[in-house]
């Protein structure tokens, strides 16, 4: 069994335990960045970027996934969002030095749905 599949029948385990002993309980867990619901296609991760110029950030939310749209975030500050489970944000131009890029699904309420995902680049 997968430590994936073995955490879930943990989880599931543990939760059908509490349920029966003390009524519903509510478990979150974080999300593993294989669990992500939206895929960064590019940039790629370790990228490295020029920073007086700007590049197609590319992204996919799985189908499965009920988001709204997504927002944009360098490190940590939102600077988009877009409406589209499928598409491409313009990134940049960018400051000097290492950024972390995540591109998250929300809801109608701006609430992030699921694991965000994330890359590293090395704007010179």
């Amino acid at each position: 069994m997968s430590n994936k599949a073995s955490i879930a029948c943990a989880g599931a385990l543990i939760a059908a335990a509490t349920l029966a002993s003390t009524g519903p309980a509510l478990f979150i867990l974080p999300a593993a960045a294989e669990d992500s619901l939206v895929t960064i296609l590019a940039p790629a991760d370790g990228a490295k970027l020029e920073a007086k110029k700007t590049y197609p950030l590319d992204y996919e939310v799985q189908a499965s996934v009920k988001a709204d749209h997504v927002h944009l975030f360098v490190d940590g500050d939102e600077v988009g969002m877009v409406h589209k489970l499928k598409g491409s944000f313009k990134l940049g131009p960018l400051k000097a030095g290492d950024r972390k890029v995540c591109v998250s699904p929300v809801n109608k309420n701006h609430t992030p749905i699921g694991a965000q995902a994330c890359i590293h680049v090395t704007v010179q």
